[in-house]
């Protein structure tokens, strides 16, 4: 503990010292199976260090609001859903421990874990999870989820039962995680959808917020057992040099997220003693998008054309120094089953660029490319675009590059006032993909400004949804994907592989695919 503080000490005194200088439908397995077999990790109780607050650098702001779905995100450790996915993404339960479908694919069956108490000291079951299915079905951020969803009813003390009308094999991927979350009813608003606090079940408890810190406290009724830290702060660092600066100064003892480090920064720091960094394979990915009814985008030639201009490995070579993986596909490749075997789409080739733009763009058009100053933060999205400029420039293309702070970004995207933009998305079941972003009308569609419409898309996704048959219904969503590269409403970049780090004193800190870490596995030592 003293050589640690110590260290925290001489960090701080140089850095500032420098600054002066420079002046599924069967039944799913249980991950808690086994659990007993695996090794213990051992924490001295007289160790002081275990109390200490574990401080998070995170490059956004965790804490959403009584309006949001969740009111804190999920890295929080704070709240837990139904159904989580493993390293197949398949569902697998979380506050569910047993998954079950009737033969047509309509109706499910949720057995509950028991013994488990939200912070309140209220205990989980069927009706608390109904109550929580009913918000958050009504919630315009998770409805989409639910919007098959007929009725939701407890058949006993811990076994829910929703019922659909339509098959969908996918439902539980539908509500894993974020759709699935579950909060005490008693913070539920009675006559709306928002929550008044974040009363989970997860091993953290929500303290307060304050100057961009959220302060959790562990809960020490966990149904899993007491966590190793006693509390921990996630301190939103917006800038990706300050980040890295108050890792380095041990101002934080870890940075974990999606986005947290940038690919030019690992060299600054993976050779410091004291720290440790990490990759995670994601399932963000980014991409860019148009607005298809602007021209001159709105011609899917042209489209396709710019998205030829893009050498998708020398960007990663280049831009990410390895950390990515080129997109190939729209989905990400962590979803292997729905992709297909050669991955042979969206390749570069500047010849067909060329043919394309020549034959479809009006002579003295000029294409404005718009950035999003907060993402740029945390993937270089601003290098991705002036790569494009200088491409659409050496075939005599004008082009300008706008970057604006997220709110003037949100109300430019929804007004259509661009015509190629960049973003990253997180998605899993490639329903997810199809139903948010080329279904019409769906909500990334909308909200990101794109308003793609395909009659013959909306037949495929109508029919792949509900297609009970694996194997058929890959090959609809090939179809698909064939579909959406002809028309590249948006177009993947690449597919990310996030780089996060710690000091060397925190230990079992993992992210998964869904950049969560596992707190309660976390110790100091």
């Amino acid at each position: 503990m003293f050589k640690r503080n110590l260290f925290i000490l001489i960090m701080t005194a140089a850095a500032m010292l420098a600054l002066v200088w420079a002046s599924g439908c069967e039944e799913a397995e249980d991950p808690l199976e086994g659990l007993e077999d695996e090794e213990e990790v051992v924490v001295d109780e007289n160790d002081e260090g275990q109390k200490d607050p574990l401080t998070i650098g995170v490059g956004r702001d965790f804490y959403y609001g009584s309006e949001d779905r969740t009111y804190l995100h999920g890295s929080t450790n704070v709240w837990e859903g139904l159904v989580y996915l493993d390293e197949d993404l398949e569902p697998e339960p979380w506050l569910a421990e047993e998954i079950t479908a009737s033969e047509d694919g309509k109706t499910w069956t949720f057995r509950l874990r028991e013994g488990v108490t939200f912070h309140d000291g209220e205990y989980f079951d069927a009706e608390a999870a109904r109550v929580n299915i009913v918000r958050l079905s009504e919630h315009p951020q998770t409805s989409d989820s639910y919007k098959y969803m007929e009725n939701v009813q407890v058949l006993d003390t811990y076994i829910l039962e929703i019922e659909l009308n339509r098959p969908l094999p996918a439902f539980p991927v539908l509500i894993s995680y974020f759709p699935g979350a579950m909060f005490s009813p008693a913070v539920i608003e009675a006559d709306g959808t928002g929550l008044e606090a974040p009363v989970g079940t997860g091993p953290y408890t929500f303290d307060r917020y304050g100057e961009d810190k959220i302060f959790l406290q562990a809960y020490g009724n966990y149904w899993k057992g007491e966590p190793n830290v006693g509390s921990v702060i996630f301190h939103h660092i917006p800038d990706e040099a300050t980040r890295v600066s108050a890792l380095q100064a041990g101002e934080v003892d870890a940075l974990v997220d999606v986005g947290i480090i940038l690919p030019e920064q690992v060299p600054e720091l993976e050779n410091i003693a004291g720290i440790e960094l990490k990759t995670q394979q994601v399932l963000t990915s980014i991409y860019m998008f148009f607005q298809t009814e602007s021209a001159p985008v709105d011609n899917p030639e042209i489209r396709r054309g710019i998205s030829k201009l893009l050498d998708r490995e020398e960007l990663v070579d280049s831009l990410l120094d390895g950390y990515g993986e080129p997109g190939r596909a729209v989905i990400t490749p962590l979803a292997g089953f729905w992709l297909d075997d050669e991955l042979t789409r969206y390749e570069y080739d500047p010849e067909e660029a060329k043919r394309l733009l020549e034959e479809n763009l009006a002579e003295g058009e000029k294409l404005h490319i718009l950035v999003n100053s907060s993402w740029a933060a945390r993937w270089p999205m601003s290098s991705i675009a002036q790569y494009l400029l200088t491409e659409l420039n050496k075939l005599g293309i004008e082009a300008e590059i706008e970057t604006i702070e997220m709110g003037a970004y949100s109300e430019k995207v929804q007004q259509g006032d661009f015509h190629i933009s960049f973003c990253p998305w997180t998605g899993q079941d490639p329903d997810d993909f199809f139903s948010s972003w080329i279904q019409t009308g769906s909500g990334f569609n909308r909200s990101r400004g794109v308003e793609f419409s395909s009659a013959e898309a909306d037949q495929l996704i109508e029919a792949a949804v509900q297609e009970m048959d694996r194997d058929k219904r890959r090959e609809l969503y090939l179809e698909l994907q064939d579909l959406v590269e002809e028309k590249s409403p948006l177009v993947p970049v690449y597919h990310d592989l996030s780089v996060y780090g710690a000091r060397d004193y925190v230990k079992n800190l993992e992210m998964d695919f869904n950049f969560r870490p596992d707190l309660f596995k976390v110790y100091l030592e």
